[in-house]
């Protein structure tokens, strides 16, 4: 079985970032020994409060993002399958893509979230709108071919 490949948007969603197993156990490790270390005293009190920030930062560092799979897309917590969107509200002007499902869970995507490394305001202001209509262009394009009920408006 052939991994599923997701394209990785930075999406600074409001929910919690997602952390990877490894990064969770790496986290609790290095914690782990930051207390051995601190109880110890083996090196000095300050200097042995230092090794708690490894753990401190690799569990702060998380990134939030937006991935979108074949069948699927994740922001967070929330996990939205083509198949079942029955509506699709995009608002170019106003930089928002509702995405609605069968079940009432609803996903909105706005264009000033997507974060970006430009200084000048009208460089950031044109990424941001480049990245989001490049995301709801691959968003509305999958669930076209996941479905054929969904309602899309203003497309």
């Amino acid at each position: 079985m052939t991994p599923t490949e997701f394209s990785e948007f930075k999406y600074q969603h409001g929910e919690p970032a997602i952390r990877s197993r490894a990064r969770r156990w790496f986290t609790g490790i290095s914690f782990g020994l930051a207390l051995l270390v601190i109880l110890s005293g083996y090196l000095v009190f300050p200097v042995s409060l230092v090794t708690l920030l490894v753990p401190l930062i690799a569990w702060n560092t998380a990134g939030r993002k937006l991935l979108l799979g074949p069948r699927y897309l994740l922001c967070g917590q929330t996990i939205v399958y083509y198949a079942n969107v029955k509506r699709i509200t995009l608002s170019r002007g106003t930089g928002t893509l509702r995405v609605q499902s069968n079940n009432g869970q609803s996903l909105l995507l706005e264009r000033d979230k997507f974060p970006t490394n430009a200084r000048k305001a009208d460089k950031i202001k044109k990424n941001k709108a480049a990245k989001f209509d490049k995301v709801a262009d691959k968003i509305i394009d999958k669930v076209r071919r996941a479905t054929t009920s969904a309602d899309l408006i203003g497309v």
